[in-house]
């Protein structure tokens, strides 16, 4: 895990479960770390289908494709 993801996560207090419903694909579930230049960084991913996929690591989506960001717990 980069250095400065590292920092955020420490920083970012009251992590939560949520999904990022996405203009143009499948919606993205995980915990969200927060927000960083532009992306949302969500931690422990699944992309949400008929199935749901895991994925490993975590992803950064670019917030110019997020309709609206669904909190779950």
């Amino acid at each position: 895990m980069p250095v400065w993801l590292m920092r955020l996560v420490w920083k970012v207090r009251g992590k939560r479960a949520a999904r990022l419903h996405l203009t143009d694909g499948p919606s993205v579930e995980g915990i969200l770390a927060g927000r960083w230049a532009g992306h949302y960084i969500m931690l422990t991913p699944s992309i949400v289908e008929e199935d749901s996929v895991e994925a490993t690591g975590h992803f950064e989506v670019p917030a110019e494709r997020v309709i609206f960001v669904q909190v779950l717990s």
